[in-house]
């Protein structure tokens, strides 16, 4: 069953935002002249709502190639996420699209805080901002030819509350998403904003993430990010997300296919100097060459996106201490390939 009180879960997570728990990004900086490309904009209107949306086009992009949809997180546009995560030269280099969604004005209300924190229940493969962001995606996928088994969800803070829902509900548009700084599937801000309460079992998140995948259920790799010491959304609340998409999984293969302990280990330390050290827990099934899940915990790290731009104007947002979780995600995401029934590793 979902929790019952989901006006005390508004009531909090507003009174938590104001409070400014959820930190906010930093002004936009100067574009960057070493990573040619042009960044489109456009908008999408659904029901009462618009959107807009922002586009990094590298200037020599490749024919079919991949898309990111990158999602922001409170009190933070689509632009301010683009010039803090430096997914960009990324996208340059290896050739791939990066969609910025940004919310409609109602969210101004919100903080900017997207559904998927403050009311999933509202969320559905029909409605919301879930079905808005898929809109806007598969607009992106049709503008730039896009090779539509290569895309892929990356979400920041609320942004990354908003891309576990999207997993669950379009995993025929997702070939794989990214969790950073959030919560498993329909979690909402109940127990994951502050302190950490344990409202929702993990199996019952997982059984309601695939049932929300109706027909389209698949196998989806997930990869997570999560700061051990983050004060607005717990670190527990990142590691459920990892076993909750484990489960969910594993209810589609045969048992016990993803091991409830990591195949593998890694420890590290960011190549920066006073880096955070790190550890990354991979999930692999038999017989696959890729993960299938993957948890990066950086250690020591606050509410703040790992290893982005160390410019002054972005230090409310980002920490440039961290490893560089925006090429840790599209590490993760070139080798994955979405199928009917899962995904192939290339």
């Amino acid at each position: 069953m979902r929790v019952s009180d989901r006006h005390g879960t508004v009531r909090l997570a507003l009174i938590v935002l104001l409070t400014g728990l959820l930190i906010a990004t930093a002004a936009p900086s100067a574009a960057r002249p070493e990573d040619p490309g042009r960044i489109d904009t456009g908008t999408y209107t659904s029901g009462v709502l618009t959107y807009t949306y922002e586009a990094f086009v590298p200037d020599d992009l490749p024919a079919d190639p991949a898309l990111v949809v990158m999602i922001h997180g409170c009190k933070t546009t689509a632009e301010q996420q683009r010039r803090a995560n430096l997914l960009d030269p990324i996208a340059r280099r290896a050739g791939f699209v990066v969609l910025y969604v940004d919310g409609s004005p109602l969210h101004l209300l919100q903080q900017r805080c997207w559904s998927g924190l403050l009311t999933p229940a509202l969320e559905s493969r029909t409605s919301g901002d879930a079905a808005a962001i898929a809109a806007m995606t598969r607009l992106a996928i049709e503008r730039y030819h896009v090779d539509a088994d290569r895309v892929y969800a990356l979400g920041m803070s609320s942004g990354a509350y908003e891309t576990t829902l999207l997993g669950a509900y379009y995993p025929d548009l997702f070939a794989a998403v990214g969790v950073h700084s959030g919560a498993a599937f329909d979690h909402g801000a109940l127990g994951c904003v502050g302190p950490y309460l344990p409202t929702v079992p993990t199996e019952q998140l997982a059984a309601q993430a695939l049932s929300a995948e109706g027909p389209y259920r698949r196998v989806m790799p997930v990869i997570g990010f999560h700061g051990d010491a983050d004060p607005a959304v717990p670190y527990e609340c990142g590691r459920q997300v990892i076993e909750q998409w484990r489960q969910t999984d594993n209810l589609q293969l045969p048992p016990h296919e993803i091991p409830p302990q990591p195949t593998s280990t890694l420890e590290g330390v960011a190549d920066v100097p006073e880096g955070h050290s790190y550890t990354v827990e991979t999930w692999q099934q038999r017989e696959s060459t890729c993960p299938t899940l993957q948890l990066w915990t950086i250690h020591g790290m606050e509410h703040y996106w790992s290893g982005g731009s160390a410019d002054p104007d972005a230090a409310e947002f980002t920490d440039p201490r961290g490893p560089n979780a925006a090429r840790a995600a599209w590490d993760f995401f070139t080798h994955i390939r979405r199928t009917d029934t899962g995904f192939r590793c290339e």
